[in-house]
């Protein structure tokens, strides 16, 4: 018999351990990495800081920013480009509210789905600096009124207004939450959001109130321009520097230097806007007056605005006055997309205005008549170069705000 050495018998010793034991056993994954590399299959990145940054300028206008809860408006995107959310998965609420027109539509008529056509132009959404903070309103209850006849002040209203109205996604809340409940991913991003994976219909409703409460446009050329002369957070002059140069009425001093930022051409058409154009439309929203309005489109209107939903005749006509940020972009213009560009806007307001009964007071003459402003082929040129400082270009690429799905 041959003598076994001990290293030998070490080995032989160590095979039979580990035959006994067969083989070495993988360590799963936690839920959450699982969860984690299924919503990084599906989408792009999520996880961002969905706030909007004001500028100092703005601040001193008394402007605040809103709190944004990131994975709720993490949530509420997903949502806002799920065409599931429609009746017959042909539509999300992106597709009347592109990113590349700062929220806007091009088609004067939405298209909802199944291709019917919606009954207004749709409003854009990229046009403020804080949902919640730009859209303070003057009204009791602090809120904005919302769509172009001002139906409600809810920003959940309105979600749900688009998402059960026949001629939009057509869909009840209920069979919205039936389809997201056979989608993995959204119970993992409700997790996230809310701290359970079972979705409900109000969590959906806010969620994407969430994600249009932080789309935020305050980086265009006026901003900047703004931020040069204004932005001293720490000067008490502030404010009366932003109003001296937004709100100044004095047309009778020649423009030779403009402001930092501003070409004579822009702070002319600026000076245009501060004192025909702002209290209806303003850039900077603590300066608006007038927040709803007949401008006179038509002696008689086929859609009658707000006097369509409150049934008073003092009502006909009456629209919203929308924020003209990013107005460049979100051609075509009014609430019937009559008009395709900024011009012809200009052109409308300088001799176009109708004897309304309605008419708003800032556009009738001393006679009571329609007011023309006239403005000469100079004034036209530097309104639209004005206007086109509006256009934030940072906001129609950023990421935040973009289609989240890889597919």
């Amino acid at each position: 018999m041959k003598k076994i050495t001990l290293p030998l018998l070490f080995l032989v010793l160590l095979a039979a351990a580990c035959k006994k034991e067969g083989p070495v056993a993988v360590q799963e994954e936690s839920a959450d990495v699982l969860e984690t590399r299924m919503l990084e299959r599906a989408f792009h990145p999520l996880d961002y800081d969905y706030s909007t940054v004001l500028p100092n300028y703005l601040r001193a206008t008394g402007l605040q920013p809103v709190s944004i809860d990131n994975a709720v408006a993490a949530l509420g995107r997903v949502l806002f480009y799920d065409k599931s959310l429609s009746r017959d998965g042909s539509m999300a609420c992106a597709s009347c509210h592109d990113q590349k027109r700062a929220f806007a539509d091009a088609k004067g008529f939405s298209l909802g789905a199944s291709g019917q056509r919606i009954e207004r132009q749709s409003l854009p959404l990229g046009n403020t600096a804080s949902f919640a903070a730009h859209y303070r309103s003057l009204n009791a209850h602090g809120a904005p009124s919302l769509f172009w006849d001002g139906r409600t002040t809810s920003a959940d209203e309105v979600a749900r207004m688009a998402i059960t109205s026949p001629r939009e996604m057509n869909m009840t809340l209920s069979e919205v939450v039936e389809r997201i409940r056979t989608k993995d991913y959204y119970r993992a991003l409700w997790r996230k959001a809310f701290g359970h994976p079972e979705p409900k219909e109000s969590e959906m409703l806010q969620a994407l109130s969430e994600f249009v409460r932080a789309i935020g446009s305050t980086r265009s050329p006026f901003d900047i321009a703004m931020e040069m002369n204004a932005g001293d957070p720490h000067s008490k002059a502030s404010e009366d520097t932003v109003r001296t140069i937004y709100c100044g009425r004095d047309t009778t001093i020649v423009v030779i230097t403009p402001p930092a930022g501003f070409s004579v051409s822009e702070f002319r058409g600026l000076r245009l806007f501060g004192r025909h154009c702002s209290s209806c439309h303003s850039a900077i929203r603590p300066f608006q007056e007038v927040f709803e309005a007949c401008n006179g489109l038509s002696m008689e209107y086929k859609d009658q605005g707000k006097g369509k939903v409150t049934g008073n005749p003092k009502d006909n006509g009456v629209f919203k006055s929308v924020s003209l940020r990013n107005v460049a972009r979100t051609a075509p213009y009014m609430h019937d997309g009559r008009f395709k560009t900024l011009g012809e806007v200009i052109d409308f307001y300088s001799t176009g205005i109708q004897p309304h009964p309605n008419l708003h007071p800032l556009l009738r003459n001393a006679a009571g008549g329609p007011r023309h402003f006239n403005f000469s082929p100079q004034d036209k040129r530097d309104l639209v170069d004005f206007l086109e400082m509006l256009t934030d270009d940072q906001l129609i690429t950023d990421a935040r705000f973009s289609s989240p799905f890889k597919q």
